[in-house]
């Protein structure tokens, strides 16, 4: 009877700390910023870019020096392939998706998990 109570303990916990991991998950796949590549740092296809926009309904930032790491998806928006940082090109309207945290300075500096060249 214990080992029961204290199994559906562990199953209401587990269930718990799967909610809050979906719930953080899924806030990430916000948009952060939407705007237009001003800067392109570029070393052997890592890097970052300089985003300036317009803070919107649904974005965060107005600025942001976003980094480019070996897990940031780079696509077009109209075609899914996968791009490189080199496709990227200073004038390019785009959406980026970030990942980890927001090491607080103005501009903000994040890392992207998906990067949408509009």
């Amino acid at each position: 009877m214990k080992f029961k109570k204290i199994y559906i303990g562990i199953i209401v916990l587990g269930i718990c700390m799967l909610s809050v991991w979906i719930i953080a998950n899924h806030k990430n796949d916000k948009v952060a910023i939407r705007g237009v590549v001003t800067v392109i740092n570029e070393e052997n296809e890592k890097g970052n870019i300089l985003v300036e926009g317009n803070i919107e309904e649904d974005t965060e930032f107005d600025k942001a020096s976003i980094y480019i790491t070996q897990r940031t998806k780079i696509i077009k928006e109209e075609a899914n392939e996968r791009l490189k940082l080199s496709d990227i090109k200073v004038g390019d309207k785009v959406e980026v998706i970030i990942t980890g945290p927001i090491r607080e300075s103005y501009p903000v500096q994040v890392d992207a998990k998906i990067i949408r060249i509009k």
